[in-house]
């Protein structure tokens, strides 16, 4: 019995120690990390502008300095894993997998949290190269001369034009011997804009969220599940940042846990941008103020990383009435 009870205030004492030393272990290496400065990656599309600068502006009003470089997918994953940058918003998942999975490996990127989810990300014709029986991609290369073998993507190093490029290089329903044309997404919305005045055929890259599927009456085509993922590319948009960032830093951890947008919310603040003419952040802004229930999602929630809401850098303040007042004026 004495042995017993022996053991049991040896182990609770060996515990106690272990605790106070794991948290002093975690203190110190967090100090490898500038938790008062946040660095994004912005790939750029409009929607994943839209999320950043206003994720950006938010964060500037809670004290943060910040900063916000444009660079492709490709190198942004680089710059994360050599620790130059700290977060990107734009990992379409599953079309980012292979690009995003040698740094999994390494462990060198955290996956945080999803920002958005139900989106879609894979080919689409217009809705008369539907309609005349281009309902799937296995379908295209019957038609490969009214397409002029050709589909439409968007910049290099995008998971888009990745994948298309797979389909070429392993001919895939007969694609080995058509062309990936690479442009931006400006370029390939004018390409879609040509060619629909006319009515003539293109095939393209195309996804939602995004005002695209409001301007043009496009639809999306089925198959190649293996390479753009089920029921026509759906996606999962997730936040990432570098190795142990969330934890070292965890305000704005659980700032980025918080983050997420509808595919609706989204595809208006883009609608606000292309149809409006609006900056990416007073997109961002128009939209916090019409839609306030966004702020409890972002700044109310504990989470993962964080017990309690959000604040300012110094702990001293609440986050959202800052953002509230800060989005009227």
């Amino acid at each position: 019995m004495k042995r017993g009870i022996l053991f049991a205030v040896t182990m609770a004492a060996t515990v106690s120690v272990s605790a106070t030393a794991s948290a002093q272990d975690a203190e110190e290496l967090a100090k490898d990390f500038k938790c008062d400065t946040v660095r994004f990656a912005q790939p750029p599309w409009t929607g994943v502008s839209i999320k950043t600068e206003t994720a950006a502006w938010m964060l500037k009003k809670l004290g943060y300095e910040v900063e916000n470089t444009t660079a492709s997918l490709a190198v942004s994953y680089k710059a994360m894993a050599g620790d130059d940058v700290d977060t990107m918003l734009s990992q379409w998942f599953p079309s980012a997998r292979s690009m995003f999975r040698p740094f999994g490996i390494q462990g060198k990127l955290d996956i945080v949290s999803p920002n958005l989810t139900g989106g879609t990300y894979t080919l689409a014709v217009p809705d008369y190269v539907y309609e005349a029986g281009v309902k799937s991609i296995e379908d295209l290369d019957e038609y490969k001369d009214r397409f002029g073998g050709q589909i439409y993507g968007i910049d290099h190093g995008s998971t888009g034009n990745d994948t298309v490029k797979s389909l070429i290089k392993d001919d895939y329903a007969g694609l080995g011997d058509w062309e990936l044309t690479p442009s931006s997404e400006a370029g390939m919305l004018s390409a879609l804009a040509n060619h629909t005045q006319d009515e003539e055929w293109i095939v393209h890259l195309a996804w939602a969220p995004h005002p695209m599927n409001i301007n043009h009456d496009i639809k999306y085509l089925e198959g190649a599940a293996e390479y753009w993922g089920p029921n026509k590319g759906e996606v999962i948009v997730q936040t990432v940042t570098r190795e142990g960032y969330a934890w070292a830093c965890p305000n704005v951890g659980q700032f980025l846990d918080n983050y997420d947008w509808t595919v609706d919310e989204q595809s208006l603040a883009m609608e606000y941008v292309q149809n409006q003419e609006m900056e990416a952040l007073a997109a961002g802004k128009r939209m916090i103020r019409e839609n306030p229930e966004m702020l409890d999602r972002w700044f109310d929630r504990s989470g993962i990383y964080q017990t309690g809401g959000i604040t300012t850098l110094n702990g001293e303040k609440a986050a959202k009435p800052i953002i509230a007042k800060a989005v009227k004026e």
